[in-house]
């Protein structure tokens, strides 16, 4: 049973780092972006700066997911 729960256990650690990277690249994107009258972006600049911290954080998110040992269903029913 403990090396169940061990599986459990780094299983969720491993969710809460994905989800909390996963979190923080929709708080990247969730911003409006400004263009003028002809659809061009006001701030370049910052956009590119979002879509790359975006990019960072959906890849930590993949990381913490990769390498994990998860649990099986009948791992779940043990506990």
């Amino acid at each position: 049973k403990a090396e169940v729960q061990a599986k459990v256990s780094s299983a969720e650690k491993a969710c809460d780092k994905s989800l909390a990277a996963w979190r923080a690249a929709v708080t990247a994107l969730g911003t409006d972006v400004g263009v003028n009258g002809y659809g061009i972006i006001h701030d370049r600049s910052a956009f590119r700066q979002r879509l790359q911290t975006a990019q960072l954080r959906i890849a930590e998110s993949l990381a913490a997911l990769d390498g994990v040992d998860w649990p099986s269903n009948a791992a779940y029913d043990q506990l």
